[in-house]
Parts: structure tokens; C-alpha cells; sequence
């Protein structure tokens, strides 16, 4: 074994067991500014990876078919009916408080007004879903009522309602 097999063997044997089992399909999404990877979908249930650019503005929003917790893992500032639940500061506190591993996470059940500012360097977050009332999992994008990211997220709810 050389240097580079020896660290994937120590950092992956360092990590939870996690299973990561990206869809064949529609695992992707790109709009305005924030990119979407689905890491696993099963049943009713889902996990979103997403990075967001620098400064990108999420505004408050809720997902009427989607209960949920958010996952900060950098450079994210979470809001929850309008009060600041996580940003950048306050979980630097706590990781120096709890083992590296350990994340803060917000719930936001359906219908919760909630959004996000990513940093200046940009910022990331997983989401773990469970889709209700039937709904299929696709992206939470789809699952939106508020104020749109952008243009091509307003497009994408548009060409939703014609389907």
C-alpha cells in the first residue's frame, strides 16, 4: 500500500457509516447560484447535499409536503421564522465545545418559514428529508411556496405547475 491508500483507509474508517447511494435519476440541481446533490433516496425519504456561492440570499420559504432538518457544515447563516437559528460564529462555538464530527441542525417541519445566507466564501448544508402527502422526492426547490432564489428558480416552479 502506498501513502494515499493508507490515509483513504484511515480517514474512511474515521467517518460514521454513512451510505451514500445517488439516484440514477434527476440527482442534480443548478439555480441561481446553489448547486443540489441528491446522496440518497429511499422510499419517502431523502438527503441533499447543497453548496451555495458566495452571498447567495435564500429567502424565507416553506416546503408544504416536506418535514426536515438542516445540517450546517460551513459558512451558513439559518433563519427560522425570521430569527437567526445557526450562523457561521455560533457553530464554530459549539465545534469547539463537541467533537469535530458533531454538526448543529435546525428542524423545519412543513410549513415552517425558514431560509439561509451563505458567507462571503459561500457556504454548505446537507438536508434529510421525509417527503409527505404522497408527494414523490425530486428536489426541495420543487417543493416551495414564497419568495423564488432567482430567475431560473422561478422558471423552475413554472415549468412544474405546467406538468
Amino acid at each position: 500500500m502506498d501513502e494515499l491508500e493508507n490515509f483513504k483507509i484511515s480517514y474512511l474508517s474515521k467517518q460514521p457509516t454513512i451510505n451514500f447511494c445517488v439516484p440514477s435519476s434527476n440527482p442534480l440541481m443548478f439555480i441561481d447560484g446553489i448547486s443540489g446533490l441528491t446522496l440518497y433516496r429511499e422510499n419517502n425519504f431523502q438527503v441533499q447535499l447543497f453548496i451555495c456561492e458566495p452571498n447567495i440570499n435564500i429567502p424565507e420559504h416553506t416546503h408544504p409536503n416536506i418535514d426536515s432538518f438542516e445540517l450546517f457544515l460551513y459558512g451558513m447563516k439559518f433563519t427560522h421564522s425570521g430569527k437567526t437559528i445557526i450562523d457561521s460564529d455560533m457553530a464554530l462555538k459549539e465545534k469547539n465545545k463537541i467533537p469535530f464530527c458533531s454538526y448543529q441542525t435546525i428542524r423545519v417541519k412543513p410549513n415552517d418559514w425558514h431560509g439561509g445566507v451563505s458567507s462571503k466564501n459561500g457556504g454548505a448544508f446537507i438536508s434529510i428529508q421525509h417527503w409527505l402527502n404522497d408527494t414523490k422526492p425530486t428536489h426541495v426547490s420543487n417543493d416551495w411556496q414564497g419568495e423564488v432564489v432567482g430567475k431560473k428558480h422561478k422558471q423552475q416552479l413554472n415549468m412544474q405547475e405546467e406538468l
